[in-house]
């Protein structure tokens, strides 16, 4: 048996260094071979989004990396542990980027799990998932969160077994024997349901109507201006400016390239009084880019004293359901938090792929939805209100039927494959042993 360990941990090393050592002579001991990376020390790339991993070579990144070999070393294992700071509920940015590059290890197809649109797997079975949080002080919220992040993602590989404990530091001393009751719990579990309680991604309610003047517009997404992700921020812009207020927008992989460690844009929360995230859901929490991003910028606002802009967020998945994003939205709400800012709310869209490419203004009805949330997210705004119920319960509402959105998204990946010569090829499985 094989068990590969993936250790996230930028902050907390010496808890890290501890769990990987004493869960690693645990396995042994078990019978695993076991081998590991250190995420922190690799120039992983970051996903950009492009899906040529299904269509121009399918089942590897279309971009060279030690990504690569790591993807490969996952679904070659019996058990992959993940072991990561819990990063507003979530998970560090050096393990995301790397679970970002699990998309080829799963099947663009689509196929239904109890009422929720999922990928078909590429593999007969993905190894079992340890994910392994790491915290100073435990926090109700943001474990439950985390538990939440595992076992969707548990769902979207289809691991057989999982198990998510989170360590607080004052629990090292009992390590051993909590390392050994970890993997037991992780060999008696089985899958976990599909649909579990939503999380809770409400506004504060303690918050006082206070009109901005300036916003500052955030990009999640590595595609530019064709993203929609780039698309929402734009519209949401626009609608603000029209609005009165002054308003600047900051890309993130442009601001990750031209500012290293983001001074730049903790800099830019300092001058606005609202601060809007539009990011894309990426294996079912933020992409790894994007948790850097908000890394640096907590980093920046716990070190001392700041102004407390206000803080919403916009998150596009390509399944049709919006459920799928309440995970990252839960994320950005513990961000908030944990980052002196006002959490104001979150809208949750499904069904993004069909808003790519032009301005949602120009869409007509297929994104009238989106549109109209976004009108009655941007007064609310500007009257110094939290998101309105009523919008995250329209943008909620796919524009078309959900058949049709399966549809079309499939014919449009058979459409790449042909133009890159692989539809025969898309159901490789080019990491088999």
């Amino acid at each position: 048996m094989r068990a590969l360990i993936l250790n996230g941990a930028a902050t907390l090393r010496d808890m890290a260094q501890t769990v990987e050592s004493t869960l690693g002579a645990e396995l042994i001991a078990r019978g695993y071979v076991v081998t590991g990376h250190d995420l922190t020390t690799l120039e992983i790339p970051e996903c950009k989004e492009d899906f040529g991993c299904w269509t121009v070579t399918p089942g590897v990144c279309v971009h060279p990396g030690p990504h690569r070999q790591i993807t490969r070393d996952i679904i070659r294992a019996d058990l992959v542990v993940w072991l990561t700071p819990v990063t507003f509920g979530g998970y560090s940015s050096a393990l995301k980027r790397q679970l970002d590059h699990c998309i080829p290890l799963i099947s663009p197809w689509f196929t239904t799990l109890h009422g929720e649109t999922h990928h078909k797997p590429r593999y007969g079975c993905f190894p079992g998932i340890l994910a392994v949080g790491l915290v100073e002080r435990s926090e109700e919220g943001a474990v439950r969160v985390f538990e939440r992040v595992v076992r969707r993602n548990v769902l979207t590989t289809y691991a057989p077994h999982f198990a998510s404990p989170v360590l607080a530091r004052g629990e090292l001393p009992e390590i051993e024997a909590r390392v050994a009751g970890w993997v037991d719990d992780l060999l008696a579990s089985e899958p976990p349901p599909v649909r579990a309680e939503r999380l809770d991604v409400r506004a504060r309610e303690d918050l006082a109507v206070r009109p901005p003047r300036r916003a500052l517009l955030l990009v999640g997404s590595p595609h530019g201006s064709a993203s929609v992700s780039a698309a929402i921020a734009t519209h949401l812009a626009g609608l603000l400016g029209e609005r009165g207020l002054s308003v600047a927008t900051e890309r993130i992989p442009e601001s990750t390239c031209s500012d290293p460690g983001l001074p730049g844009l903790a800099a830019a929360f300092e001058e606005a009084d609202v601060v809007a995230l539009a990011t894309p859901l990426y294996v079912d929490s933020l992409p790894g880019m994007v948790t850097a991003a908000l890394e640096a910028v907590a980093r920046h606002r716990t070190a001392a004293p700041h102004p407390r802009p206000r803080f919403l967020a916009v998150v596009n998945c390509g399944f049709p359901e919006a459920v799928h994003n309440d995970t990252a939205l839960a994320i950005c709400r513990l961000f908030a938090e944990q980052a002196n800012l006002d959490w104001i709310g979150g809208l949750g869209i499904g069904g993004g792929g069909m808003l790519a490419g032009r301005p949602l203004a120009e869409q007509g009805g297929r994104a009238r939805a989106v549109t109209r949330a976004l009108s009655l997210t941007a007064d609310a705004i500007v009257a110094g209100r939290v998101v309105p119920h009523e919008a995250r319960r329209i943008v909620e509402t796919l524009g078309i039927p959900r058949w049709l959105y399966r549809f079309l998204g499939e014919r449009g990946f058979r459409r790449e494959a042909r133009k890159h010569e692989t539809l025969d090829r898309v159901g490789a499985r080019p990491y088999a042993v």
